[in-house]
């Protein structure tokens, strides 16, 4: 055992001390007379020993100074012996590069002088692995992408190997091109004229001296690294007041790139580039960034004065001919920069990845994009950013389609009305190999017309993975007031034409209104998609007076048919808790495997403790419970429109609250229950035990009788 107190610092240092060959015997490393490089040799003879004892170091110790300094006084009479002790190198396969003692002449020790022994002995390590685990690149890189800046900076003083690894890490994403360029040379504050928006800034930055070469020679060693760059500056619009400003470069700074860049290329190895320009006169300075390349572009666009749009997309075409996926977002309605937009497509014939604004897939856009032979995907950015964007640009959806239009799709999203959707997916080019489709509905359409829709998916997307149907609420969403008959609303009919894909695993639907579904309807949906992964069942629709038909019990079939489900959303009625069978350990009672999320919306809650209790039952340990509403922040808008009550929305307020009750009971009810079904599975074991020792006990005893029985048989002798 080591010794107490501050014994312990010194006992670990001479554990971990390694010995190395000298003339007189053996000394440390770097003391007088070691050799370098020497690793093995001859038992110890000398009386060299090391010790850092006050923060002072001693390089040569005598017998007496220094073992008997680190080991205790019970053990001293070791180092007395210390001239008869044999020391092996310890440098076999699978130990650690220091010394053991391998036999001590002289009494045999007791215990405790053997567990020193056995202290003494350094960790079993093959040093070629110990030296090998600092220098596993995958493994380097894997933990410097989880430091920031600082830690990286320290990291890349340790040695020239983490220094390649942990400067690449640091310099593989930039989002301050302030802070990279004072690595050419110094920045100061000059006075720049913007534009008129935004007024006039106290200044922006510019180089404080001429570029020259011995700053590019320099800035090599780090612009090799980049690999993405970020630069979005939308929110500089508003930041009017100074405390706000952000730090903007000057424009003089990019003309200084361009002009004095040796290779051409300020970022060689540049494969991502965002730039999002706070106004149209900085949106041509990204073209000093661009080349061949760049794979990944995101664009904010602008109809710009200085340099008209027209040149300024050629210049972007011509720079990043082979690029992959591109991401546009517009400054206003994409009818007034459609020919603008369809220019920059026909400019990327290799385009795999695209994602637009979520009203921006116009007509002529989708037949642009039909034409891609390796385009693979087209998303739609979130409905949060659907602004300046207009739904009047995509509710007439008609494109025309070849007859080898998208050969290589496999997902696809669109906005447009259910009837036109519908068309689309009729037509006889329409792609069929298509394993996920996300579909944004302008307007609400009738249950009969939301059912042809399903009935045209099931008949043309035969291999369908992932399907999303989305109607958007936001404020200027023409929504029904007052909400429709219930009739009137989805029900299972509707949906019934989707069970035949068997292989789906995410589907969500939201619309406006609660559906038109009960709990026996819902079993109907757990045995149809077996293998679902992921539904939402519309969770956050518009508040209205009568509750949801659905109730906390529509959970139990989805538990007990579909194992792989993560994430699951339902509007239900959780006023009223049903019952489940008294044991809550029952084989009757299904519980969900790996369930992650389960949202609720803002549905109907009474009591948060007793639903708290009935979910610790059937969701599995680390389920998150999601509630609130999605919609943009102006939704309130949207309702005044719809003519919900100001009553109807305090309701909400007060379930918002119970549910934020029952996500934080939960976790504790379902630990309760956990610990609780270990105890009576230790007892069932037990009483499993016992029962198997009580039949034993009997066998034993039937087999006593029988020998009794037999002898006395033999003996004729009766009791």
């Amino acid at each position: 055992m080591a010794p107490a107190g501050g014994d312990k610092a010194r006992w670990f240092r001479i554990e971990l001390v390694r010995w190395v060959p000298s003339a007189g015997g053996w000394c440390l490393p770097g003391s007088e007379g070691a050799r370098d490089g020497d690793s093995e040799g001859e038992p110890v003879q000398g009386r060299e020993w090391h010790e850092k004892i006050g923060g002072r170091s001693r390089s040569r110790l005598s017998d007496s100074q220094g073992i008997e300094k680190v080991i205790p006084g019970s053990y001293r009479s070791l180092s007395r012996a210390k001239h008869n002790a044999v020391y092996s190198p310890a440098n076999s396969p699978g130990e650690h590069p220091g010394f053991s003692i391998s036999s001590v002449p002289g009494p045999t020790p007791s215990s405790s002088n053997r567990c020193v022994l056995q202290t003494l002995q350094p960790p079993r390590m093959h040093p070629s692995y110990a030296r090998s685990l600092g220098h596993i690149h995958e493994l380097l890189a894997m933990i410097f992408s989880h430091l920031d800046d600082h830690d990286l900076a320290r990291a890349a003083c340790v040695s020239k190997h983490w220094a390649e690894i942990a400067l690449d890490t640091l310099w593989f994403e930039v989002h301050d091109l302030r802070r990279v360029l004072t690595v050419l040379a110094p920045l100061t504050l000059k006075p720049e004229r913007v534009s008129v928006a935004m007024g006039r800034l106290p200044g922006a930055y510019a180089f404080k001296r001429p570029l020259v070469p011995a700053d590019w020679l320099r800035f090599q060693r780090y612009s090799g690294r980049v690999r993405r760059l970020c630069h979005d500056q939308r929110h500089v619009r508003s930041a009017g007041e100074k405390s706000k400003r952000p730090m903007l470069l000057h424009t003089k700074v990019f003309d200084d790139l361009a002009a004095t860049c040796p290779t051409g290329d300020i970022f060689p190895n540049l494969q991502s580039i965002v730039w999002h320009a706070y106004a149209s006169d900085r949106q041509p300075l990204g073209l000093a960034f661009m080349h061949r390349r760049v794979k990944h572009l995101s664009l904010h666009l602008y109809r710009s004065e200085p340099l008209p749009l027209t040149d300024y997309i050629r210049e972007v075409c011509g720079r990043c001919q082979d690029l992959s996926s591109l991401e546009l977002h517009l400054d206003e309605p994409v009818r007034q920069l459609e020919d603008d937009v369809s220019a920059l497509l026909r400019g990327f014939p290799h385009l795999q990845m695209i994602s637009l604004p979520i009203y921006c897939l116009t007509s002529r856009l989708l037949s642009e994009l039909s034409r891609f032979h390796h385009l693979r995907t087209v998303s739609l950015a979130d409905p949060a950013q659907a602004e300046p964007g207009d739904r009047a640009d995509v509710t007439h959806l008609a494109p025309v389609l070849s007859n080898e239009a998208f050969p290589s799709l496999r997902s696809l999203s669109f906005s447009a009305q259910v009837a036109n959707a519908t068309q689309l997916l009729r037509l006889s080019s329409f792609p069929r190999q298509l394993t996920e489709l996300h579909f944004k509905s302008v307007v609400i359409a009738t249950s009969d017309s939301l059912q042809e829709f399903f009935m045209a998916i099931r008949d043309r997307c035969t291999s369908l993975v992932e399907l999303s149907v989305d109607y958007i609420i936001a404020p200027d969403s023409p929504l029904h007031s007052p909400p429709p008959p219930r009739q009137q609303r989805p029900s299972i009919e509707c949906f019934r034409p989707l069970f035949s894909a068997r292989s789906l695993r995410v589907f969500e639907l939201r619309w406006d209104y609660a559906l038109n579904l009960s709990d026996s309807d819902i079993e109907e949906f757990a045995r149809s998609w077996p293998s679902l992964a992921s539904l939402q069942l519309n969770a956050e629709p518009v508040p209205e007076a009568n509750g949801p038909t659905l109730t906390l019990g529509a959970l139990l079939p989805f538990a007990r048919h579909c194992p792989h489900l993560r994430h699951l959303g339902l509007h239900i009625d959780a006023k009223t808790v049903p019952s489940l069978p008294p044991n809550p350990h029952s084989h009757d009672v299904p519980r969900f495997r790996c369930l992650e999320t389960f949202a609720v919306g803002l549905s109907a809650i009474a009591r948060p403790e007793l639903v708290a209790l009935f979910l610790s039952q059937i969701l599995p340990l680390g389920c998150a419970v999601g509630y609130g509403l999605r919609w943009p922040d102006a939704f309130n808008v949207a309702m005044e429109h719809a003519l919900i009550p100001v009553c109807l929305r305090a309701e909400m307020s007060a379930c918002w609250v119970r549910w934020n009750d029952v996500s934080k009971l939960l976790p504790i009810a379902t630990q309760a229950r956990l610990e609780e079904k270990g105890r009576v599975e230790a007892l069932e074991r037990k009483m499993v035990a016992l029962e198997i020792s009580r039949r034993e006990d009997r066998q034993r005893l039937s087999s006593l009788e029988r020998e009794v029985q037999d002898l006395r048989e033999r003996t004729g002798r009766t009791p």
